[in-house]
C-alpha cells in the first residue's frame, strides 16, 4: 500500500508559491492578508499560528485580529469591511464556524469574492474552497488521473463534497455523491476506484464500505480520546487501499499550501 503523503504536495505547491512572491518581489510587490478569529477555540488558534509562521517563512505579510465570542456582528462587519477596502490586504480569511449569531448576509457582504481566499462564500467565491482544491493537487502530485474512473464522494457539504465532486466531474471523472439520503451507501462506496470521505464522522467509513485495491482519499480530522483520526478507520484502509492518505499528514497538510496559493492568484489578479 502506498501512502500519500501532504508533505509531497506542500512541497510542490510551495516551491510555485516561493517562485512566484520572488518574482513579485522583482517588481516592489508583496502579498497581504488579513485573517480573523471569533473566540478562542484551539483548533482555530493552532490553525491561526501555524499560517503566521509559513507566511512568516514564505514572505507574505500577515496580520491577525481575533474578537471575543460575543462580539457584534456591527464590530466584526466594521473591522472586516475595513480590511476588504484596503488595497494593500490581497485576501481575507474568517475562522469558521463563527457563532451562529454571526452568520448573516451581512457578515457575508463583508468579504469581496476576490479577497474570499478559503472560499467560504462558495459559488460567489472568486476561489475554490482549499480542501477540494488540496485533494485535487494531492492526485495530481501522484500522477493520479480521475478521468474515466469511478469516484464516489462521502459527504456533500458546501465547502468539501459539494466543490470537490465538481472538480472531479470537470476533470473527467465519473462521480456519484453519497449522503443522508443515499439508500445503500455501502454498495456505492464499494464500487468506487477513488473513494473521497467527507462525512465528518470519526472513523466512521470502516472496512464494510471497502474493497480491495481502492485509492482512498480520507478528508476528515478529528481528535478523540486524545488521539487524532480521520473519518476512516486506519486500519482496515491500510488492509484495503492500494493508496491511502494518512491522518494526520494527508489532505490537511496540503490545506494550508493552497491557502497561501490563493493569496498569491489574489495580488496577481488585481494587478493584472
Amino acid at each position: 500500500m502506498q501512502l500519500l503523503l501532504g508533505s509531497a504536495v506542500k512541497k510542490r505547491i510551495e516551491a510555485t508559491v516561493t517562485k512566484r512572491l520572488n518574482a513579485l518581489a522583482k517588481q516592489g510587490e508583496r502579498v497581504r492578508i488579513a485573517l480573523f478569529r471569533v473566540g478562542e477555540k484551539e483548533d482555530d488558534c493552532q490553525y491561526e499560528r501555524t499560517i503566521l509562521r509559513a507566511c512568516d517563512r514564505l514572505g507574505i505579510d500577515a496580520e491577525h485580529t481575533a474578537f471575543s465570542e460575543d462580539v457584534s456582528e456591527e464590530t466584526l462587519f466594521g473591522a472586516l469591511f475595513a480590511a476588504s477596502s484596503r488595497e494593500e490586504v490581497d485576501g481575507i480569511l474568517l475562522f469558521r464556524p463563527i457563532p451562529k449569531s454571526l452568520q448573516t448576509e451581512r457578515i457575508r457582504t463583508a468579504i469581496p469574492p476576490e479577497k474570499d481566499i478559503d472560499g467560504s462564500l462558495q459559488e460567489e467565491s472568486a476561489f475554490v474552497p482549499c480542501t477540494p482544491e488540496g485533494c485535487m493537487h494531492l492526485l495530481e502530485t501522484y500522477g493520479i488521473d480521475p478521468r474515466g474512473k469511478r469516484c464516489v464522494v462521502i459527504g456533500r457539504s458546501p465547502v468539501v463534497g459539494k466543490p470537490l465532486a465538481e472538480l472531479l466531474r470537470d476533470a473527467g471523472g465519473i462521480v456519484t455523491v453519497c449522503h443522508t439520503q443515499t439508500l445503500d451507501v455501502r454498495a456505492e462506496t464499494r464500487q468506487a476506484e477513488l473513494l473521497f470521505v467527507a462525512c465528518g464522522k470519526p472513523e466512521m467509513v470502516d472496512r464494510t464500505y471497502l474493497r480491495e485495491g481502492q485509492i482512498i482519499i480520507d478528508v476528515g480530522f478529528h481528535t478523540v480520546e486524545g488521539r487524532f483520526c480521520g473519518d476512516v478507520k486506519a486500519s482496515d484502509a491500510e488492509l484495503y487501499a492500494s493508496a491511502y492518505t494518512p491522518v494526520p499528514g494527508g489532505v490537511g497538510t496540503v490545506t494550508l499550501s493552497v491557502l497561501l496559493l490563493h493569496a498569491v492568484e489574489a495580488h496577481e489578479r488585481k494587478r493584472a
